[in-house]
């Protein structure tokens, strides 16, 4: 009987495990659902402070998601053991479960599956398992070595401003790693606000977001696109969008808060916090000063910055800086008469089929979110809007409605974190496998769009 129930268990799990690795799109969910699941089982111990289950799930989703949002105060309410386990799920949340495995893979020298090679190949757009080597390799170095300098500057302004080495040493190490993964968390109880006028610890914590919500390969030409060297098309439309992006951003909030929550500050610090926030918000969810009393233009700022997010192959979220210019790029060519060219290559109708898809669905989902929450919670719309916008793409960015939150409502930004996670790069392995080109031509549909 005994063999009987081991064979029995043995074959579900095989059969479970077949069934997850034969794709990205099964992959993605359940490992970052596993992750979540065992957070959230650890903070919730003893050990790691006195969170109930429920919020314990709750900073554990928003840490693998690297989003920062939070429902109850991580600086008082986990241990020294709890802050450590949720720096640990920010940092492998923002590695990516894939490339963590791989790893192992490789570290122990076993052999991939060739359905799990494929995978990876596809995910790190790598011909071989040497290039996924080196891949991964690149991520790792890169990560952690911007990790090591944000963590030093940090330690050393941290350590002079309270005195204290130990104090410095946890607030650097937890902050560096949560900045670089773009994850929004400090262990302090009013974030950054604190440190609003001190350059040293803002640039710091700004250009690890930066640095984080691109990837390591668009980083490393970075040298490149200053000397005006030419760049890929990728490339081209990541580091103009990231720029343009910031610099409206900063103008927009420094306008908008001028005589608002920036009002009382020198021009230099009105200068410094509206590009941190124009940074943070993007991705990061770190607020260098109060949201609950912006303004509507500084809310409609925000917003838009949190729905276009980051860049792809790194720790950001959103529908990526790339999906919107090809939008951009799109429209303005229709308008125009031409050919959607970037850097004398043609960007293909599957693209922005691609572009167009995860949009919709992003949008939808965030839509859905938004209605559930505004419906069930006794919370102001506007600040119900804007936190599932900051979950949608793990963001972090919080107007204070959070708290507010009842049990169903910490369910809906709960489901919100893990889709704005895993759910564009599902949507992309989706498509990638469905839209194919056809050399069978059919008759144009007549459709007024008027």
């Amino acid at each position: 009987m005994k063999k009987i129930c081991i064979n029995l268990y043995d074959s579900f799990v095989n059969n479970i495990y077949l069934e997850v690795v034969k794709s990205p799109v099964r992959i993605l969910p359940v490992t970052f659902l596993f992750l979540c699941i065992l957070g959230g089982i650890l903070l919730f111990l003893p050990i790691s402070g006195t969170m109930s289950f429920i919020d314990a799930l709750f900073t554990s989703v928003s840490g693998v998601c690297v989003t920062g949002l939070s429902v109850s105060d991580i600086a008082t309410k986990l241990s020294t053991f709890g802050q450590f386990t949720l720096m640990l799920l920010i940092q492998i949340g923002g590695l990516g479960i894939m490339t963590i495995s791989s790893v192992i893979f490789l570290l122990l020298g076993k052999k991939m599956s060739v359905t799990y090679e494929k995978n990876a190949r596809s995910m790190f757009d790598a011909e071989s398992k040497e290039e996924i080597k080196e891949s991964l390799y690149l991520i790792f170095k890169y990560t952690f070595s911007l990790e090591f300098i944000g963590f030093m500057i940090l330690f050393l302004r941290f350590s002079y401003l309270n005195h204290d080495f130990v104090f410095g040493f946890k607030q650097a190490i937890f902050l560096a790693v949560s900045a670089f993964c773009n994850a929004g968390y400090a262990l302090i109880s009013d974030n950054l606000i604190p440190y609003n006028s001190d350059p040293f610890i803002i640039l710091t914590v700004a250009f690890l977001i930066i640095f984080g919500g691109i990837a390591p390969v668009m980083a490393i030409t970075l040298p490149k696109f200053l000397k005006g060297e030419r760049l890929s098309p990728v490339l081209t439309i990541v580091f103009y969008t990231t720029i343009i992006l910031l610099a409206g951003g900063t103008l927009l909030f420094l306008i908008s808060e001028t005589n608002g929550v920036l009002s009382g500050m020198s021009f230099s610090d009105k200068l410094l916090n509206s590009f941190f926030h124009s940074v943070s918000a993007r991705t990061a969810g770190f607020g260098s000063v109060d949201l609950s009393n912006i303004s509507c233009g500084s809310y409609l700022t925000l917003v838009f910055l949190m729905i276009v997010g980051g860049s792809p192959g790194g720790t950001a979220g959103g529908i990526k800086t790339t999906t919107f210019a090809i939008l951009i790029i799109t429209c303005i060519n229709i308008f125009s008469g031409k050919k959607n060219v970037v850097r004398n290559k043609e960007i293909s109708y599957e693209t922005v089929y691609k572009a167009l898809g995860l949009t919709f669905v992003y949008l939808s989902v965030l839509t859905i979110s938004i209605m559930l929450l505004v419906t069930t919670q006794s919370v102001s719309h506007s600040k119900l809007a804007f936190e599932a916008v900051s979950a949608m793409g793990t963001v972090g960015l919080s107007m204070g409605a959070t708290t507010g939150l009842d049990t169903f409502g910490k369910i809906v930004i709960i489901l919100t974190m893990f889709l704005g996670r895993v759910m564009p790069a599902m949507i992309i392995y989706y498509l990638n496998s469905k839209i194919t080109e056809f050399d069978l031509s059919y008759p144009k549909a007549k459709i007024s769009l008027t």
